[in-house]
């Protein structure tokens, strides 16, 4: 799926509920494989400072962003090139640093260049209002109210991941997700506020559609060097959650490892998280 960091390679797979946390580690690397031209299964990987699956050093592979979820027997999984101006942590190491401008604290990311997140969820009724007060900031809840009620429970999937996704990038809990990030859905999901930063720049948020499959998915990106028309035209093609179309590719695979394609691309691609939060619904786990 091309991108403004370049080409991100979307994977996806459905097996088993009772794998577990491995899954996404499994696909990762099944990912990063089929990019770098290695073997299956080969490259090794880590969580760096933030809980964020990382290379280990000493593989001869290029810096990659990694990311992945699961929720029950879904797991999704996307790679990504740091690109220009980008640094990827090594294992065990990371950019942290002092930023002020944050609710929660001021432990947070301060590395100004690519990264990534993905999150899937999937809920089989609406979200209770005692969910809603906690995962939703007042303008959140407030645009969710205004909606016709048979698109609310979509709306809230779309918040709640895009939320989750972004943490994952930053290598945030979920925590501080719920507070210090602010989602907006129209006319496009985008990051309307990071911690008391009302205008953060570079972060895309991407609608996905698993075909057959009633998930929500989000992928985040941030990369800094986007101008603003170049953003627009990579984010508006999934249009608003509540659209009955969206980037969903009609060559996918039914099985996998399984490649995910956007409309006109033919790159593949794959996400990972290993960080662990609570879900929406009872059939969505931490991978």
């Amino acid at each position: 799926m091309p991108s403004p960091a370049g080409p991100v390679d979307l994977w996806w797979h459905v097996g088993p509920d009772a794998a577990g946390r491995g899954r996404g580690r499994a696909l990762l690397r099944h990912a990063v494989a089929a990019r770098c031209h290695r073997e299956p299964g080969t490259p090794a990987l880590a969580p760096d400072a933030r809980g964020r699956p990382s290379l280990l050093p000493g593989q001869g592979l290029p810096p990659l962003r990694l990311t992945a979820a699961h929720c029950g027997p879904v797991t999704v999984a996307a790679v990504v090139s740091p690109g220009a101006g980008g640094r990827t942590p090594a294992a065990g190491g990371g950019d942290v640093g002092a930023a002020p401008g944050t609710v929660l604290g001021t432990d947070v990311d301060t590395d100004p260049g690519t990264a990534l997140g993905i999150d899937i969820e999937f809920l089989s009724r609406p979200p209770s209002p005692a969910l809603l007060l906690q995962a939703l900031g007042d303008t959140e809840r407030a645009d969710l109210e205004a909606r016709p009620a048979p698109d609310r429970c979509a709306a809230f999937l779309a918040v709640w991941t895009a939320k989750e996704a972004v943490a994952k990038a930053l290598g945030w809990p979920l925590l501080r997700a719920l507070v210090d990030v602010e989602i907006a859905l129209r006319p496009r999901p985008f990051v309307a506020r990071l911690g008391r930063d009302l205008a953060p720049r570079g972060w895309h948020l991407v609608p996905l559609r698993l075909p057959g499959l009633p998930h929500t998915v989000t992928l985040a990106l941030r990369h800094p060097h986007t101008d603003p028309e170049r953003e627009t035209s990579w984010t508006s093609p999934a249009g608003p959650p509540s659209s009955p179309g969206g980037p969903v590719a009609s060559d996918w695979p039914s099985r996998g490892p399984s490649t995910i394609t956007a409309p006109g691309s033919s790159s593949p691609g794959a996400t990972r998280n290993t960080a662990a939060r609570p879900s929406p619904g009872s059939t969505a786990a931490t991978t």
